[in-house]
This record gives structure tokens, C-alpha cells and sequence, in this order.
């Protein structure tokens, strides 16, 4: 007799934030009888650097005790594929998300400079020289209509980044070894779709292209859970 057994899905944020950008679709995949978890990275608020990150991921694949999904946003897609190559992972998911090569960093990625409106200080990044600066970016990627004061409330949430995170190298290439998908986010405005495109074009990943912005689990929970659950392979394993 032969039994379907779900993945556990790691969710790994991206850069200035942490595990609260998930919890809509973390309620939603466990209500729907997911085994979730989203991870708080070392590098966000500290100076830790990618590759703790990457540890961290490690460690919490190793608790899972049995096959895993890795999601990474953003910048949580370097770790990712540092720690991906692990045994019990049998799919990554990229959502708008660095999908580097080895030798690559972040900053090598965007042509070796950090963008003017990024604060640095003290080995740290900030999204944003300023708070109205934050605010303004984030808001340049919120779908049309929603209120600045939305924007004002998660600019408030945003730590800063360590320095050393965006500059680290990839030494592991965990998309050349495990099946991957890109999501691909039409309408952003912090990562370029076409940035995106050539990325995962180069992984080999199937993408999956969404008229959303950045975060398209925060735009819309319910419908990234129902695309997640399409994504993410169900192993069969006899009982």
C-alpha cells in the first residue's frame, strides 16, 4: 500500500525582514495541512554573513527528519542555494529571488555597487537611506490604491541588513543538482522582472510568471498558497 507524504515547506525571507513577512500564508498552509516553517535568518539586524545563513538553513532541514521543500524570497534565494544540495530537499522554490552561480554575491550580481539608496553604517545596510526613503520604495511596489499608510507600517518593521550577507560568494550550486521553479513577479519594483528573467533562464528552473509585486504572499496569501501547493512535488513513499 502506498501512501502520499507532503513535504515539510522552509520558508526563508528576504533581506530586512524576518519570518513575519510569511505568517498570512504560513496560516493558510497549515490550515490546509501543511507541515510549515519560517525561519529567522542571522543575517537580518546583526553583521552574521550569508554563510550562517546558510547554516541555519541547514539546521533546519536537519529537524525536519524527512523531505523538504526550500522557498526562498529575495535575498533569502543565496542561502538557499548554498544549503539546498542537502539530501532531503526535493524541490527549491525561488520567489523574485537571487538564483546565483558560483562565485557570485549579491553586490557582484548587481554590477559590483550598491544601489545610492541604500543607507551603509557599521557593517550593516539599510533598505533606504532614510525612513521616507524606505517608505517610498516600498510603496513603489504596493498594487495601486493601497493607502501610503500600509507602506508606513512595514517601512517600521525593517531591520538592517549586514553587509557581509550581500557580499559573500556562493560556493554551492543547489539549482544544478535539484529540481527548481522560479516565480517570477511581473510587476516589481525592488527586483526587475528582467533581472529575474535572465536568473532563473540561466538555472534551468521552470518559471512561473504572477502579476504581482515583491512580496506576492503578502498581496495575495491565498492565491501564492494555491500556486505553492501546484509547485511543490508530493513524494510517494510506501507505508
Amino acid at each position: 500500500m502506498t501512501a502520499l507524504i507532503r513535504p515539510r515547506i522552509i520558508l526563508v525571507h528576504g533581506a530586512w525582514v524576518g519570518p513575519w513577512e510569511f505568517e498570512p500564508l504560513v496560516q493558510i498552509l497549515r490550515e490546509r495541512g501543511w507541515e510549515v516553517d519560517a525561519l529567522d535568518l542571522p543575517s537580518t539586524g546583526s553583521t552574521e554573513g550569508m554563510l550562517q545563513d546558510a547554516a541555519a538553513i541547514t539546521a533546519a532541514i536537519d529537524r525536519a527528519g524527512g523531505p523538504v521543500v526550500l522557498v526562498g524570497h529575495s535575498y533569502g534565494g543565496v542561502p538557499v542555494t548554498e544549503a539546498g544540495d542537502h539530501p532531503a530537499v526535493e524541490r527549491i522554490v525561488y520567489v523574485a529571488a537571487f538564483a546565483l552561480d558560483a562565485g557570485e554575491s549579491v553586490i557582484a550580481s548587481m554590477g559590483g555597487s550598491l544601489p545610492e539608496v541604500w543607507g551603509t553604517a557599521d557593517g550593516q545596510l539599510t533598505m533606504g537611506r532614510s525612513r521616507d526613503e524606505r517608505v517610498d520604495l516600498i510603496a513603489a511596489d504596493m498594487p495601486p490604491g493601497v493607502p501610503r499608510e500600509a507602506s508606513e507600517q512595514l517601512a517600521d518593521l525593517f531591520r538592517p541588513q549586514s553587509l557581509a550577507s550581500f557580499g559573500d560568494e556562493v560556493s554551492r550550486v543547489a539549482w544544478r543538482v535539484k529540481p527548481a521553479t522560479f516565480i517570477l513577479t511581473e510587476n516589481d519594483a525592488v527586483l526587475p522582472p528582467a533581472f529575474q528573467e535572465s536568473l532563473a533562464v540561466r538555472s534551468g528552473a521552470e518559471i512561473v510568471r504572477i502579476p504581482h509585486g515583491h512580496a506576492p504572499f503578502q498581496e495575495d496569501p491565498a492565491g501564492f498558497a494555491d500556486l505553492l501547493e501546484r509547485v511543490t512535488a508530493v513524494s510517494s513513499v510506501a507505508s
